[in-house]
């Protein structure tokens, strides 16, 4: 059975195959992955949430649906959120190899996605193949290549090979073809509103592909011929909505927690920030750290050359391989399509961005809030570089070049930066597997961390540690306790101001002193909370970090030559997350070269956030400026130190810094620096800025220590001063 012609203009004819064709829209995405996954190979293992979902997976057994009966049911609205992390893990529990693979393939279906949209639009599949690449490259999101974003990611995919689908359904003479790639695509649409909710706005694609091709008047032509279709398209999404209606109120969902009383009332108070956040953010300003990264952290530049001219030249390969005919060069020339491209490219940005306006903590992060702005900002990217063609033929190139190596330094060093973590935890649980069988049971695992850096957001806060260790053993491990070393500072449960207590070794029993209580804006003094014993028959202690060698806890050696290389979950499984190796380790970053300097400021892009080597500091805060973002942290203990490794020049050295923020004089009047034990004295500026001379021979080779020490204000939450960055640096 046939039906009228369609009103929307065909996928343009190319001299290509089919083969040739679904190849040039695959292959310069599944290239641009490789590229990037090539320096470091399968070297990434779980961070955060990851270690979560792993946990309840090694607890209540694997399951790949979160419903309200679920293990998980404050996930209930996403309810295939964990089923990408489920495959894995049915695929490989020993290893994140699967992970990769599954990241690898989503990344590759959302390129050869967008490239078929774009080529679409454009009648040219030099856009197309340009888009793919850029999608997977574009620098606005900094959680791409974390497994945090499995999920988000497939969703996304989902989501646009659902709209492809949808569209090649319009171009049917076939009903029944119609009707099945249309069924396809609502379904597609249903699974990814299911796995991530952002996934819902993105109804919206095929609309607004099809006003770019044609505009208004033909477009309400094609809609109505083609109303079928669209309206299965939309039961997808309807579908998801009946489903959020009739579970929302049986479950204290996830999102409802965020979004705080009342979604309304956030929506019209964050508004301004789906413009001077979401647009800002998607069109210049991840291209200004992209651009800083580029000149910044990479000490070398020939990797991404050839990348680059690898890319470019596939592209110029498949061109040269094809004749558009003339009704597509003549489309190709119409300013008008341009102009709808780069329309629906912002509107696309806005649909995406919009959903993370009803939650505050997530338009202070630009990780995952980001990857559903994408698509849009790829296409007017596109837009601005088709129009720019019409001038200079050279410059597009060159533009295309400039693109492509920026983004990929920019997705490189990320890459660099999860594995750089995913690292400091592998060490960490080395030190605890190879000295804790873990055989626990009725007693408390106390962890001795001279790494300073357990319990941070980025290094196994305490449930997730818990989750991990659960993994390994495959029997629960759950009561763990954290204390730094030499400091003794315990990871004490208080997360509104986040200031911690101390741990107290005696003959026969440790003690865990909770913070002395605190007040300020908003919040009453609460009654002291009296000190935690615990006696040493009841406790397993691991050292975690030291330089020296770890005491063994009296563990057999068969039991580390079992972890070596027996075949039992546990040797499999430690092994599989703490020996990953680099596929080829032929690409470095200037924060792996050895300094003779040190420099700290909590964070140095936005939001890659780097775990703190030292005590006594709250968790950083990023205040936005117009092109950058500032990493900031209070100091909330009377004593807080930082940890860091040198290479010193037999030299004078400088200390400096500078403190944005005291609650009073009292604690700037009253700080006092130590180096490796040693005073610094040090002058102040009337901004809060200090310096002092370091004498060359209070630092020595490997690890030293900068300490601080000030009275706090137990007015103010208890805080005494907020770091913005501090450095030693030879005079």
């Amino acid at each position: 059975m046939t039906t009228t012609k369609p009103a929307l203009p065909a996928m343009p004819i190319h001299t290509y195959s089919r083969s040739m064709l679904w190849l040039a829209h695959l292959a310069p995405a599944l290239l641009t992955v490789v590229f990037i996954w090539l320096p470091f190979g399968f070297l990434l293992t779980g961070l955060i949430e990851e270690w979560g979902v792993i946990g309840l997976f090694s607890r209540a057994g694997l399951f790949f649906v979160t419903d309200i009966s679920s293990p998980l049911p404050a996930h209930a609205l996403r309810p295939l959120t964990v089923f990408p992390h489920a495959v894995a893990y049915f695929l490989d529990p020993n290893s994140f190899n699967f992970w990769h693979i599954l990241l690898m393939v989503a990344l590759t279906i959302k390129g050869a996605s967008l490239s078929l949209l774009t080529t679409r639009v454009t009648g040219s599949i030099k856009w197309g193949m340009f888009a793919s690449i850029l999608v997977i490259i574009y620098p606005a999101d900094t959680m791409q290549l974390s497994f945090r974003a499995i999920h988000i990611n497939w969703a996304l995919s989902l989501v646009l090979i659902g709209s492809v689908l949808l569209l090649a359904a319009t171009d049917q003479n076939s009903k029944l073809r119609g009707t099945l790639l249309s069924l396809a695509a609502g379904f597609l649409l249903a699974c990814a509103s299911a796995m991530y909710e952002a996934s819902l706005l993105l109804v919206a694609i095929p609309f607004l592909v099809a006003f770019a091709q044609t505009g208004f008047k033909r477009l309400f032509s094609n809609l109505k011929d083609n109303c079928l279709y669209y309206v299965i398209w939309v039961s997808g999404a309807l579908t998801y909505i009946a489903y959020v209606i009739h579970t929302a109120p049986l479950v204290k969902s996830y999102q409802s927690v965020l979004a705080g009383g009342s979604a309304l009332t956030t929506l019209m108070t964050y508004y301004p920030n789906l413009f001077k956040v979401g647009l800002f953010r998607s069109i210049f300003g991840g291209w200004i750290d992209a651009l800083r990264i580029t000149r910044i952290e990479i000490i070398s530049y020939w990797y991404l050359v050839v990348a680059t001219a690898l890319l470019m030249g596939l592209i110029y390969v498949f061109l040269k391989r094809s004749v558009k005919p003339v009704a597509f060069e003549e489309k190709s020339a119409n300013l008008a399509i341009v102009f709808r491209l780069a329309l629906i490219g912002l509107a696309l940005i806005c649909i995406g961005y919009a959903p993370f306006l009803l939650s505050p903590p997530h338009m202070a992060i630009s990780q995952r809030t980001f990857l559903f702005a994408t698509p849009g900002a790829v296409l007017f990217a596109v837009s601005m570089l088709w129009a720019l063609s019409k001038a200079s033929k050279a410059l597009t190139s060159a533009g295309f070049a400039a693109l492509i190596f920026t983004g990929l330094a920019f997705q490189l060093f990320q890459f660099h930066h999860y594995i750089e973590i995913s690292r400091q935890q592998q060490l960490a649980l080395r030190d605890i597997v190879q000295n804790f069988d873990g055989n626990a049971a009725d007693k408390t695992l106390l962890i001795l961390d001279y790494n300073n850096q357990l319990n941070h957001v980025w290094m196994f806060l305490n449930p997730d540690l818990a989750n991990v260790l659960t993994y390994i053993y495959g029997k629960p491990v759950n009561d763990i306790q954290v204390c730094y070393m030499p400091s003794r500072e315990w990871q004490a449960p208080t997360p509104s101001v986040q200031r911690k207590g101390t741990c107290e070794e005696g003959k026969d029993d440790w003690t865990f002193n909770f913070p002395s209580p605190v007040t300020g804006p908003g919040m009453e003094l609460a009654p002291a909370t009296p000190s935690m014993k615990l006696s040493k028959s009841k406790v397993v202690t691991v050292v975690v970090g030291d330089r020296k060698p770890n005491a063994e806890n009296g563990l057999s050696a068969s039991y580390r030559t079992e972890l070596e290389s027996g075949d039992t979950p546990t040797s499999l499984r430690y092994r599989g997350i703490t020996e990953t190796k680099p596929w080829f380790d032929f690409f470095k970053f200037r924060d792996q070269l050895a300094k003779d300097e040190y420099s700290w400021g909590f964070g140095n892009w936005w939001n890659l956030d780097l775990p703190t080597a030292g005590s006594g500091w709250r968790d950083a805060d990023w205040e936005p400026r117009r092109f950058n973002h500032i990493a900031t942290a209070w100091m909330n203990a009377p004593q807080a130190s930082l940890y860091f490794d040198i290479e010193p020049k037999n030299a004078p050295y400088v200390l400096s810094g500078f403190f944005d923020a005291f609650p009073n004089e009292a604690s700037r009047s009253n700080m006092k620096f130590r180096i490796n034990g040693a005073e610094i004295p040090v002058e102040w500026s009337e901004v809060g800025k200090f310096t002092g001379t370091v004498d060359p021979k209070l630092l020595k080779t490997g690890r030293n220590v900068l300490e601080f020490e000030t009275v706090p204000n137990h007015d103010y939450y208890g805080y005494s001063a907020r770091l913005d960055w501090v450095k030693i640096v030879p005079e």
